[in-house]
């Protein structure tokens, strides 16, 4: 998330720029879930044979425009896979929808609905910065990661109040720049990485990995090096075990932001040194870049890998919610070491 609201002293313009996100505050109370619609408006006949080649190893398959008149839609900083092949895109405003591919051009009814129902309160009804949802293979749960609060929330099950379990590392780690990225390894160990701690000096992040679930086993802390200037927003692992991390800028003149998709290998992370990355994609031609903040990964049908992304438009009229389709040949990818 680019926006919040305890940053507004520090970033003016950017208050300037999506001050409506400024009255969002959020209800106890699960909202049911309703059918919003969507219109969705494929936007591919736009993009240049350079944008396509900057993305490197990933084939451009199509990008969409979204908008809806649903007050629950928008935001969205997590794209999750599910089992039945549909998508869930979990927005940093506390909502979600649900999509099946393929994706079609046209008006569809999506169903909609709240995330998070309850936290503990301090002073005030709080609100909740939902940056990362991953879920559990294990039991179809999800566990979710707040910008702004150094507890992760595990929903068993859709409908139900989340629980909220501390992770005492989080608490060094900014409001405004927090836990943005979050993923399940195959062998059952957890990654989080922060979006601002480490001041992002030489493209210095900073990450945790856990034993096991965040917040319930042993965590270490460690660097990891991303391009400079490009926080992470969101990652998920490939088939080979390695990590695809989306990344993101945003530049002020003119205003636009971009976007990198970088290869990191935690097999190679020994922990006196951070960790370094490998860029493949470039996401910041004129007719691609938006605020992508969602990642999701699944095989295609060919035995190839499918990628996806999905932006968060922060309720500017200067952005779009956008959708993303790639596919990635796994043989172009650099050889493990």
């Amino acid at each position: 998330m680019i926006c919040h609201r305890r940053a507004v002293r520090r970033f003016p313009f950017m208050t300037l720029l999506f001050v409506p996100l400024l009255w969002l505050t959020w209800g106890w109370q699960a909202l049911p879930v309703q059918n919003g619609q969507v219109r969705i408006v494929s936007i591919i006949d736009r993009v240049t044979q350079a944008d396509r080649a900057a993305l490197g190893p990933f084939a451009l398959e199509q990008v969409w425009r979204l908008s809806s008149g649903n007050k629950r839609f928008g935001g969205y900083s997590a794209l999750v896979p599910l089992p039945s092949g549909q998508f869930l895109a979990v927005s940093d405003r506390n909502t979600w929808f649900r999509f099946a591919p393929p994706v079609q051009a046209g008006t569809i009814a999506l169903p909609m609905g709240r995330m998070l129902v309850h936290r503990p309160q301090k002073d005030e009804l709080e609100y909740f910065d939902t940056e990362a949802a991953v879920r559990d293979p294990l039991d179809g749960s999800l566990w979710i990661a707040l910008e702004d609060d150094w507890h992760v929330a595990h929903i068993a099950k859709q409908g139900e109040a989340a629980r909220f379990y501390p992770v005492p590392a989080l608490r060094d780690w900014p409001e405004n720049g927090g836990a943005e990225a979050m993923t399940r390894l195959a062998d059952g160990r957890w990654v989080m990485l922060c979006e601002t701690c480490g001041g992002g000096r030489g493209g210095l992040h900073l990450g945790l990995l856990f034993a096991g679930y965040p917040g319930t086993s042993a965590v270490q802390k460690f660097g990891i090096v991303l391009p400079a200037g490009y926080a992470p927003v969101d990652m998920a692992p490939l088939p080979d075990g390695r990590l695809l991390i989306l990344t993101r800028a945003f530049a002020m003149f003119p205003a636009h932001f971009s976007n990198r998709l970088v290869l990191a290998d935690l097999a190679r992370l020994d922990g006196k040194r951070p960790l370094a990355t490998r860029e493949l994609a470039r996401i910041e031609g004129s007719a691609l870049r938006e605020n992508y903040e969602g990642l999701a990964i699944r095989p295609a049908p060919d035995g190839q890998v499918e990628v996806w992304l999905i932006s968060d438009a922060n309720d500017s009229a200067f952005q779009e919610t956008r959708l993303m389709q790639l596919r990635l040949d796994s043989a172009k990818l650099p050889t493990q070491k």
